[in-house]
This record gives C-alpha cells, structure tokens and sequence, in this order.
C-alpha cells in the first residue's frame, strides 16, 4: 500500500528490464502512438537500446492476457536457428527476396496456432482445417524457432490434405489422403485458409530481441531482417480487406534499422513509431512524466502531477554553476533514455544512506558507479560496429579532457596500434571512427555561431564536421576519468 512520504528510498525503480518487470503495468507511460499500435496503424518500433521498446511489447501482452478476445505470440530471435534459417534461401530469387517465403511461411504458422486456441471460432470449418494441417506436422505446441527444425528434418515439406490441392475438393478420398509438398507451395492456401476465418478476436505477433548476434557488416543477416520487415508488410497489406485483424508488431534498434540498405524502406515510412523522449514536462515522450509515473506508483506526495520535485531538493545549492535544477544535471548525463534516467534514479537509491530528499551530493557519488554502467551500454551497442571500442575511448581518456579538437584526438589515435592495424584492416580512417561515436552520441561538437553543444542523438539530421571543437557526452565522464 502507498503511503505519503517525501522519503526518496521509498520509490521502486522496477527491474533494469522490462520484460519480466511485474510493476510496469503500475507505471507504463502510454506514448501518443500506443492506441494506433494496438489498432493496426502502425507495426514497426524503432528505437535506441533503451528506449521503451520492449516495455512496449510487455504492456501489449499485458493487455491481451486482460482481454478475452486478445491473442499473442512473442517471436524472438534469441536462441533462433539463423544458421538454419539460411539454409531455407528461394532458389531464383535475388536479395532478401530469398527469405520472405520462409519467414511468411512462418507468421503463417504462428497465425494459425493463435486461431486454433480461440475458442470463440473453434469450429468453422476453416479452423477445422488449420487445425488438422498443425496436429500433423506441428504437434505439441513447438516454438517458432521448433518450427525451422522440423521443416529442416522433413526436407523442407509438410503433409496436407490431397483436397488443398485440387481446390478444395471434398471426396472423402481427398480429405483424408495426406500427401508431401514443399511448404513454399502451401502457404498461400494457408493463408486463404486464414482470410476466410470469420471472427471479432485480434491476434497479435510480437517481434523482439532482433539485435541476438548481430554484427556489422552480416549481410546475410541484414538481408534475412529485410526479408521479416517485407514478410510482415506483406501479411499485414494482405489481410487488410479480410475479417482477421492481425496485429504484427516488430521492434528494432535505430543503428540496426539505419544500417540496412533497401529502397523498400521508405515505403515503411508511414507504419513506423520513431521512439525519442525528451526532458519537457507534459511534452509528449516526456522523461520527466516518466520518472513522475514511477514515484506516483510507489508512494502519495503532496503534488502527484510532479511529484519530482517533492522528493528531490531539484534547486540544490550546491549544484554546479550554469546548472539550474538536479534533474537538469541528471538529464545530462544520459541518451534522453527512459533506462539511463531509471537507471541513474536506482544507484542515486542506493547511495542514500538515511530516509529524506534526493541531493546533488547523493547524486554525485552515484555518478560513478552510473558511468561505469552507462559505458557498459554502450560497450554492448558498439561490440557490434566497433571492435576496438575500448582503445578509442582510451585514446580519449589519454587526450585528459572532454574538449578537444580532431587533430588533438588523432595524435593519440596515432599512438594506439591496435586502432592504427584495425583501420589499416578495414579502410577507414580517423574521422569515420570519430563519424561513428558522433552518431551513437558519445561526443557531440559545438555550434560556435548559436553556441551550444550538438548530439546526434537530439537531432538525427546532424553533420558531422571535423572541423568543430568535440566534446565527450558527460555520462562518460567518471568512466573516462576526463575533465571539462
């Protein structure tokens, strides 16, 4: 039970991750899009590692285990069979092309499984037949990542019922003959079969974890994420005009997204969610509403509209100068990410030795152990595009200072071998090392005429220009052991 405290330890954060989080519910944040994702108006989240994409898919699964009439499926990439998958390329086909057979062939199956647990429509004739097709070669209820498995064990073919073949004939001949075929030739049947199926209940696929693996450069996996984001357009243009209301939602990191290379695309543009949060109070994608929801969730305060501000001594004293507010301080030491904020408010949590408000001196010993933690996301994000991440943000701890110029940061990257044979080995040179950690936000360079700081995580239209003064992002700081 809540109770009314101005104690900040009394808040609970929730879980480093969202899925599993059994509070989110209490405290989810609806962004502006979230009702046109549940009605079908959009299907793609895209978005940094951080930044609410999961908790979005959590809190639709929660709502469908609410809803009667609500079916899902999580499909994720985590422990998939990539291997396999690629072995399942369309002969005479170029580019992702080659895999949208095998990944449609796949939603329709996880189509098929949620239409046959719906009770309401069990015995149309339509989901009588789907439900025979997926107790002869699907049996046991197996995963989706199961699913590869058996196709790959049965040469690529499923049994069907000789009447799918010939138009839907119905001798009794036909209906209980079962005969062999390659499930590239069966699933567009199979998708009629799903059309036709008459019903008021709304299945959802829930794609996630898509980033398991991934490495810059994979071209076959860039083109197999192709070949799922046209396979999911595909069904969902496709059951558009029929009484299914299929419900793909597939969630993506922005550098991922932004790495593949289709003309297909843009034609995506009006189907996607771009998740950017901001420090506005009341602005939609408000991190402030944010934090205030979590507070809200664990204790009553003397102002639940912004309850920050009861729980925090926000115009410290003691604050730096040029810095207005504690949460402007904390605001700047993160991506604009719901998980830096909630995970920054956590260490704050645990340095606060006895019951009161949050103060810039608590916030400060957290600091530390926040900078050890927010290099370690990056470290994760940036394994995958640059391996020797650790030397470069060396060579800036050894430049002593958060400022600096591009010939400054070239000399030691000049000093470094490791960075000298990686770019020796993959032709590139000093400012596309200095171009990539500009795009994932770890410096930013500064506007001399209206003489501010620019990050590309703010404004994804940023140049970069090696001629502007640098700057390291200040949740680095502590990590990097550099000064301002």
């Amino acid at each position: 039970m809540k109770t009314t405290s101005r104690n900040f330890k009394d808040i609970q954060w929730g879980a480093d991750e969202a899925k599993g989080d059994k509070l989110l519910e209490t405290y989810f944040v609806r962004i502006p899009e979230y009702d046109a994702l549940l009605n079908g108006d959009y299907r793609y989240v895209i978005g940094r590692k951080g930044t609410g994409k999961t908790a979005i898919i959590q809190r639709i699964i929660a709502e469908a285990e609410s809803n009667y009439n609500f079916f899902y499926k999580y499909l994720s990439l985590k422990d998939f069979p990539i291997q396999d998958l690629r072995e399942f390329a369309a002969r005479g086909m170029n580019h992702k092309a080659r895999y949208v057979p095998i990944w449609t062939f796949l939603i329709a199956i996880e189509l098929c499984k949620l239409i046959i647990e719906d009770n309401s429509i069990c015995e149309q004739e339509e989901v009588l037949e789907l439900k025979k097709f997926i107790s002869t070669n699907f049996p046991q209820q197996i995963g989706f990542a199961e699913t590869i498995e058996v196709l790959t064990n049965n040469g690529k073919e499923v049994k069907v019922a000789l009447s799918w073949l010939q138009g839907g004939c119905s001798s009794e001949t036909s209906i209980n003959t079962m005969v062999p075929i390659h499930y590239q030739k069966i699933t567009d049947i199979l998708l009629n079969y799903i059309k036709q199926v008459n019903t008021d209940s709304i299945y959802f696929l829930l794609f996630d974890e898509l980033d398991e693996g991934y490495k810059k450069g994979d071209k076959n996996l860039n083109l197999l994420l192709l070949a799922l984001l046209r396979a999911v357009e595909n069904t969902a243009l496709q059951f558009s005009d029929s009484h299914i209301q299929y419900r793909p939602v597939l969630a993506l990191r922005t550098d991922i997204f932004n790495s593949l290379e289709d003309n297909d695309l843009n034609k995506l543009d009006d189907y996607i969610i771009h998740l950017k949060w901001t420090q506005e109070y009341g602005s939609p994608y408000s991190l402030r509403d944010l934090v205030n929801a979590r507070i809200n969730a664990s204790i009553h305060t003397a102002n639940p509209m912004d309850p920050w501000g009861c729980v925090v001594y926000d115009s410290d004293p003691a604050l730096p100068r040029r810095v207005e507010t504690l949460w402007k301080y904390v605001y700047n030491q993160t991506f604009e990410r719901p998980r830096d904020i909630i995970k920054y408010m956590k260490y704050c949590s645990k340095e606060l030795k006895t019951p009161g408000v949050l103060t810039y001196a608590t916030v400060q010993k957290a600091e530390a152990n926040y900078s050890q933690w927010f290099y370690r996301e990056f470290r994760d994000e940036a394994q995958s595009f640059l391996p020797i991440y650790n030397d470069v943000l060396q060579a800036i701890t050894n430049v002593g200072k958060g400022r600096f110029t591009f010939e400054e940061i070239c000399e030691k990257f000049n000093e470094n071998t490791n960075i000298q044979t990686y770019m020796t080995d993959n032709k590139v040179n000093q400012k596309e090392i200095l171009e990539y950690l500009f795009h994932v936000g770890v410096i930013g360079t500064y506007d001399d005429r209206n003489k501010k700081w620019l990050f590309y995580y703010k404004d994804d239209d940023l140049p970069f220009d090696v001629a502007k003064e640098m700057i390291v992002h200040y949740g680095f700081a502590k990590k990097l052991r550099i000064h301002y």
